[in-house]
């Protein structure tokens, strides 16, 4: 297990059952040893032994990620009310479409039907007027 003192360059690294104190340089692997050690961002997790100013620090640091998590959740919530909206808008879309084309199939039917109504009162008046030709030459 790692640890580092704030002000000094030392750490300590466990090593099975002894604990040796080794500079950071050998600690992080520059001397050539090998010994690796991870920086940890987040070091005030625990306030444990720690200075009065910590507190504030880590109040600070937990509300910072509090609205970054309650962010994402608004990000999320507006992305699932964009998707339900848009699919809303395209059943809209499908029904007015769907709407609109049996409404002009009804006017298209209606014209057709008025213009065969005026050709049969066209055709009648031309047999009429055949028939009283026939009637003015007998």
């Amino acid at each position: 297990m790692a640890s580092a003192d704030k002000g000094s360059d030392v750490a300590e690294v466990g090593v099975r059952k002894g604990v040796s104190t080794v500079s950071y340089e050998e600690a992080s692997g520059k001397t050539g040893k090998g010994i690796k050690v991870d920086r940890v961002a987040n070091i005030y997790g625990s306030t444990a032994g720690a200075s009065s100013s910590s507190f504030h620090i880590y109040r600070n640091h937990r509300r910072t990620e509090m609205f970054r998590l309650q962010k994402m959740d608004r990000e999320h919530e507006t992305k699932l009310l964009n998707e339900a909206l848009n699919q809303k808008r395209q059943r809209n879309e499908e029904e007015s479409a769907r709407k609109t084309d049996k409404k002009a199939e009804k006017r298209r039917r209606k014209k057709l039907k008025k213009k065969q109504l005026m050709m049969e009162a066209k055709r009648k008046e031309k047999e009429k007027e055949k028939e009283k030709e026939k009637e003015k030459e007998t």
